[in-house]
């Protein structure tokens, strides 16, 4: 506590030690610590306890020591990217009407992209499927891999992965289809995000942007 003390601003590390000489147990001392807080302490200290126990999860299970300043470091990094995506998050608005598959133009193709995340966050995986304008099975894709990202930088490597392999084996009119609506509306806008959720985005952007029958849009889970 002392070491990550050091890392936070003078008001939040005086009224942590003060609260440590006040309260006898672990409960105590988090609610009358949150209560102190304002609505962006909140959220910063959320984060951060967030980054410390995943630290807790990975000495635990794989022997691995994190760094305080690799702590502090990865709590920035998610809360800046929570708060980019707060941003561009648009409202949900509730349909009150069905939603029916609609056939594809001849010759147009359906690449459907999902992905998640495994084993206390430690392992990543995406799947990928291609089908014809008849609904009809071309190919697809799988694959696992180690992760310390978010599952928005998974959703997002998975769609990447989904371009590059349209573009390799040189599929035409193909529509991407992900139940990410984050993912979709970052990917059709202009706006930036400074970490490695945003590097991915940029990539996904520059691959659309040198195919202009590629389409990427957001379906329903």
């Amino acid at each position: 506590m002392i070491k990550l003390n050091n890392f936070l601003t003078s008001t939040l590390g005086d009224m942590i030690l003060e609260l440590l000489h006040q309260d006898d147990n672990f409960t105590t001392f988090l609610f009358d610590f949150l209560d102190r807080l304002s609505t962006h302490q909140h959220q910063t200290a959320a984060m951060l306890l967030w980054s410390i126990w995943k630290s807790r999860n990975t000495k635990l299970w794989e022997s691995c020591d994190t760094t305080t300043a690799a702590i502090i470091s990865r709590e920035k990094d998610t809360l800046h990217e929570w708060s980019c995506m707060q941003r561009v998050k648009p409202q949900v608005h509730t349909l009150d009407h069905s939603i029916t598959w609609v056939k594809l133009q001849e010759g147009a193709l359906t690449c459907n992209v999902d992905a998640a995340i495994f084993q206390n966050n430690i392992m990543a995986g995406y799947g990928i499927f291609f089908r014809n304008s008849m609904g009809q099975f071309l190919m697809g894709k799988s694959a696992f891999s180690t992760s310390s990202g978010s599952v928005l930088e998974a959703e997002a490597s998975a769609l990447f992965e989904a371009l590059k392999l349209a573009v390799s084996r040189v599929f035409q009119s193909v529509h991407f289809e992900t139940d990410n609506k984050t993912l979709v509306d970052a990917v059709n806008s202009n706006s930036i995000h400074l970490n490695g959720f945003g590097d991915l985005v940029s990539q996904c952007r520059y691959i659309l942007s040198t195919n202009t029958d590629f389409r990427v849009s957001y379906i329903r889970r």
